[in-house]
């Protein structure tokens, strides 16, 4: 009999051989199931979808299996850009698939305003019946605009258009009488509430030739919200229309940005003539 209770806690014993877990295959690409982004870039506002393999699990005498994966995307400054995803695998195997490997999918979007550059995506499988982890990265580029950060509330990248479609700045800011004149700007440097929270402003001002205030609005737009990721900074642009009889010269625009949660003002100044 005693031999008997041993043979049989042997075989018992075999499907939970100590192995260790591996990660394997992790795809990003830009959709469901496709084929590696390789080289490509995604851009902002764009949905990035992520997937890997689990090896090496333990599977039970009864075929169960169950791994909890996690994946954390983070953007060039180690700022993670969305929540710590959690998916769970529970199911029983049959003995003719013991050779299968989880699969364990995540997908996400890249922050409609984040700088470019190498974005990291860390990733993990928790088997629970051996406790064993593993863990790996992978990488994706993301392009488009950015902008240089700041210690305190700064006006950057302040220029003139021609038109709203305009991608470059006017490297002479001139317009007749009439004309609508677009201005841009990026501010950012400003400081962070609860949840990421952001209430920041501007007011706008024209000077006429002599420095004599033409027109001014006092909070000409405000930007008040909240995000899980930190937005970078604040992009910003207006028109005006010039007057018909608008006399020629050499004026000024005086942007004042003011950031609420942080206390701080900061001036942004351009000149453009009229001809």
């Amino acid at each position: 009999m005693r031999a008997v209770i041993a043979i049989a806690v042997v075989a018992l014993a075999v499907p939970l051989q100590a192995q260790t877990l591996k990660t394997a295959g992790a795809i990003v690409s830009d959709s469901e199931d496709g084929p590696p982004i390789g080289n490509g870039t995604f851009q902002p506002g764009e949905t990035v979808f992520f997937s890997f393999r689990v090896e090496s699990y333990r599977m039970a005498v009864n075929g169960k299996v169950q791994i909890t994966g996690h994946v954390q995307a983070f953007d060039v400054n180690g700022t993670p850009i969305m929540p710590r995803d959690e998916e769970l695998i529970g199911t029983t195997v049959s003995q003719e698939d013991k050779d299968w490997k989880p699969k364990l999918r995540s997908q996400f979007q890249v922050p409609s305003i984040a700088p470019p550059g190498n974005y990291v995506i860390r990733f993990e499988a928790i088997d629970q019946l051996s406790h064993q982890t593993a863990s790996a990265e992978a990488a994706f580029t993301v392009g488009g605009k950015g902008v240089a950060k700041a210690e305190s509330l700064t006006i950057r990248n302040l220029g003139f258009y021609r038109s709203q479609e305009d991608e470059a700045a006017l490297k002479i800011a001139a317009y007749r009488p009439g004309d609508m004149m677009w201005v841009r700007f990026d501010m950012t440097g400003y400081k962070y509430g609860e949840q990421n929270s952001i209430d920041v402003g501007y007011n706008v001002e024209v000077q006429s030739p002599s420095g004599k205030q033409m027109f001014a609005e006092e909070n000409a737009a405000v930007e008040k919200s909240q995000a899980f990721y930190p937005q970078p900074w604040i992009p910003a642009m207006f028109n005006l229309s010039l007057q018909p009889d608008t006399p020629t010269g050499t004026y000024a625009l005086v942007i004042t940005a003011h950031d609420t949660v942080g206390n701080q003002m900061a001036i942004g100044r351009a000149e453009f003539k009229v001809e």
